[in-house]
């Protein structure tokens, strides 16, 4: 397979008619096509459909452009990599964040990192597992920091575990129900989860499950961290939020009107998420380390080590 012909399958896949890929290439559209039918050949498959709708990759299309995108995500790690030893051009990460990380531990991370990698450019992403997957699959990131049961990590994905934290039921301070010790009677009220594949909220609602208790019969599905905390604080719904919240000064959750339930919930675990078989870059694995060590001295699993 020649370079030229990946190229004009991921420029056709991005803009969905040979014409606009031409375009892109600064090609004609007899040449791209050439290159298209020489790939096809390669390869022994078809990879386009071609409908009223534009063109579209067929199956065996889609996991050649994933793993021809994949691969010259690495190749641009490489030569960014080469120009910043020779000082000719900054390198840039691409990095996904739980939110619980992102009001932890993030800035004190990127505060130490940009004391070592001074000239490093950071593209940073808020988002849950079923957010930074598809990203990290598809080459667009060089890992994530993420909550993930890690049963529920796809094959083509490696996940290392950093840490337990512990999560608690969560509602506004005064709560009607601030004295029950026992789940049952929470269970009447509105609780807010975030649901998606392998969640944590998914793994509470299989605790309730196993606890031979039915889930909720009110649920609002949220992703957003801020969202979740404005309407438990104005209202009588609950929650789940990991200790963190309660613990580091900078987020302060009871300072700003909440309260957990003395209930134990199972611990998630926090860990790093990055693409199989393809090496980091010296600077994404150093930045991955140092968010490991925050990450276990915010949670007094580990000593800060001297870097």
């Amino acid at each position: 397979m020649k370079d030229h012909s990946l190229r004009a399958l991921l420029a056709v896949a991005e803009a969905g008619t040979i014409r606009g890929a031409a375009r892109r290439l600064n090609l004609s559209q007899a040449a791209l096509t050439k290159s298209l039918r020489e790939l096809e050949s390669d390869v022994g498959a078809e990879l386009l459909s071609r409908s009223y709708r534009g063109v579209q990759l067929t199956e065996a299309g889609r996991i050649l452009h994933d793993r021809a995108k994949v691969a010259r995500r690495q190749l641009h790690i490489a030569e960014a990599e080469i120009r910043a030893l020779s000082g000719s051009a900054p390198e840039r990460l691409s990095v996904g964040v739980t939110p619980m990380v992102a009001l932890s531990v993030l800035s004190d991370v990127w505060t130490h990192f940009r004391r070592l990698r001074p000239a490093i450019a950071l593209n940073l992403r808020e988002g849950l597992p079923s957010i930074v997957v598809p990203a990290l699959q598809k080459g667009e990131l060089d890992f994530a920091l993420v909550m993930a049961d890690p049963g529920f990590v796809p094959d083509t994905l490696s996940f290392e575990p950093i840490i337990h934290t512990p999560f608690h039921i969560v509602g506004r301070a005064g709560h009607p129900a601030r004295n029950a010790t026992e789940l049952a009677p929470l269970l009447d009220y509105e609780w807010i989860f975030s649901l998606h594949p392998g969640s944590y909220s998914e793994r509470v609602l299989k605790w309730m499950a196993d606890q031979g208790l039915a889930p909720p019969r009110r649920i609002v599905d949220c992703n957003s961290t801020l969202s979740n905390w404005q309407l438990i604080r104005n209202s009588d719904m609950l929650t789940v939020l990991p200790s963190v919240f309660f613990q580091a000064p900078s987020i302060a959750a009871d300072a700003h009107g909440l309260m957990r339930f003395g209930i134990r919930l199972p611990d998630a675990v926090v860990g790093s998420l990055r693409l199989k078989h393809a090496p980091p870059s010296s600077a994404a694995t150093l930045l991955a380390d140092l968010f490991a060590v925050y990450l276990r001295r915010q949670g007094g699993q580990a000593p800060m080590p001297l870097l």
